[in-house]
């Protein structure tokens, strides 16, 4: 058994040994080489005559294709028909000289390799399908749509996830979801498909600060870097949902999640030789990140409605919306989130109205706004002494009842969600746990006292109904201000009284 240089084993037998011995006994080293077959490179199928004439066709027409010009030496009796090989011929002809590339009527065009130097420069998108969702009625796949961005330098998928259509709300979501976990794109490079071209995509990149870039016609090798990324979730992730035969597409996304983030992210790329997570871990860099509120208003699907002439109310999706009462019978633009209809953006004549709400079953309409009977005063007397009272009353909360914070080692994320949920009056939505997340994470951890008295203020001076950031606001402040109060002051220590 004799160990080749490859690694591999192989075993030969003493006869051939011994030829190898005295062919290099002859002759050395170069005894021991292969030979070359003595007729290499010279034509047997084809004769000088044949591949003159054919040398002769490509050069009447330099466009024209070796199956053209083999069919029209079989039509004129030069060849026998089905004698002549397509890929024999073009091998005669390169070697003659009268290729299609030699005379530069075939790939003429060449790419580059596109380079950058931070992550979030450039996100390729684009849609990939696949029959992989399990309908047991009928006992097979149905394809679903997978929406995907991908970072150019880190080869990183900000988000991707599967989807029953390949509409505008579909990538919006997807693109809203993106920037939301890995920071805004300098620039997002996408195809010409109906979804990539529509006004409000290009509207929300532009609002956000991102170019938008579309590739040419007919010209896929750009986009090259997610065309890869596909085929690796078709080689390894499909195969075994397939043979789970799923019928659940938010199981299919939760288990694609956890192949992303577990798999893909922590693989080394062969492209960068790091794993996608490491090398969007840049030193020095630092995403621009948009306000989450901004990005949800932002990445909403546009519709025309018209506003009941009696309910006051625009319907979207089977839900009715309150909006204003002068709007009734009138048409107006609605922006909405389909995946979230919590509310929705109410603009007449290209101008911001409102944000409407879900208007309730069997609630009372709101009683008419009295009729002013003076001119407002220029400056707002009452207003200000309301602003003066909130300040004091905020003051005098921050003296008397923050200066005995401790931290709660008890008082966790769920408990502190589930008291701002019992003292807001009401289940928190998706947005507002976030964001309340977001403040206990940044600037906390909050005590529940801490957390209790700032919540009792703000309803008790801004009331209810209002934004998420209103109340974390008021949490962060009284937080600060309870740290304050518990930081030594040098001053006093050493002041001598």
């Amino acid at each position: 058994m004799v160990e080749l240089p490859g690694g591999r084993e192989r075993r030969f037998s003493a006869r051939t040994l011994w030829s190898w011995w005295s062919a290099y006994k002859r002759g050395g080293l170069e005894a021991l080489l292969p030979r070359e077959r003595s007729d290499k490179g010279v034509p047997r199928e084809i004769t000088p005559e044949l591949l003159s004439a054919a040398v002769a066709k490509r050069q009447e027409v330099p466009s024209r294709s070796t199956t053209t010009i083999i069919d029209i030496l079989e039509r004129e009796g030069v060849v026998a028909q089905g004698r002549l090989r397509r890929s024999t011929l073009d091998r005669h002809l390169e070697l003659a000289g009268s290729s299609r590339r030699r005379l530069k009527t075939l790939g003429a065009k060449r790419f580059i390799r596109m380079l950058f130097e931070h992550p979030n420069d450039l996100w390729v998108g684009d849609y990939h399908e696949a029959p992989i969702l399990w309908v047991p009625e009928r006992q097979r796949f149905r394809t679903i749509h997978l929406s995907a961005f991908i970072d150019h330098y880190s080869k990183a998928v900000p988000h991707g996830q599967w989807y029953d259509n390949e509409q505008i709300a579909t990538v919006e979501d997807t693109l809203k979801k993106a920037t939301l976990k890995r920071g805004l794109a300098l620039r997002v490079y996408v195809d010409r498909g109906s979804v990539y071209r529509s006004a409000d995509f290009a509207f929300a990149l532009a609002h956000l600060g991102s170019r938008l870039v579309h590739s040419k016609k007919r010209c896929s090798e750009g986009r090259g870097t997610i065309e890869r990324w596909n085929r690796t979730v078709v080689e390894q992730f499909e195969p075994e949902v397939r043979a789970a035969r799923i019928p659940d597409l938010e199981r299919i996304n939760l288990l694609f999640e956890a192949w992303l983030e577990e798999r893909y992210h922590r693989t080394k790329h062969e492209a960068t030789g790091q794993a996608p997570l490491d090398r969007l871990a840049q030193e020095g860099f630092t995403p621009r990140w948009a306000d989450p509120v901004l990005v949800a208003d932002t990445f909403r699907v546009r519709v025309r409605r018209k506003v009941h002439p009696k309910t006051s109310t625009v319907e979207v999706g089977g839900v009715h919306f309150l909006v204003e009462t002068f709007l009734r019978n009138r048409w107006v633009t609605v922006y909405y989130d389909p995946h979230a209809l919590d509310d929705v953006l109410v603009y007449f004549r290209r101008q911001r109205v409102q944000r409407a709400f879900v208007a309730r079953p069997n609630e009372r309409p709101q009683p008419l706004p009295e009729r002013p009977t003076v001119t407002p005063p220029r400056f707002d007397y009452l207003a200000a002494l309301r602003a003066d009272y909130d300040r004091r009353i905020v003051e005098a909360a921050r003296k008397i009842s923050l200066s005995d914070w401790t931290a709660e080692p008890g008082f966790s994320l769920p408990a502190f969600l589930d008291l701002c949920a019992q003292l807001l009056g009401k289940d928190l939505s998706p947005y507002e746990r976030d964001e309340l997340t977001r403040a206990f994470q940044t600037v906390g951890p909050f005590s529940e006292t801490t957390s209790r008295l700032a919540l009792e203020h703000a309803l008790k001076l801004r009331g209810r109904g209002l934004h998420v950031s209103v109340y974390s606001h008021y949490l962060r402040t009284f937080h600060l201000a309870a740290l304050r109060e518990l930081k030594p002051n040098p001053d006093k220590e050493n002041d001598p009284s």
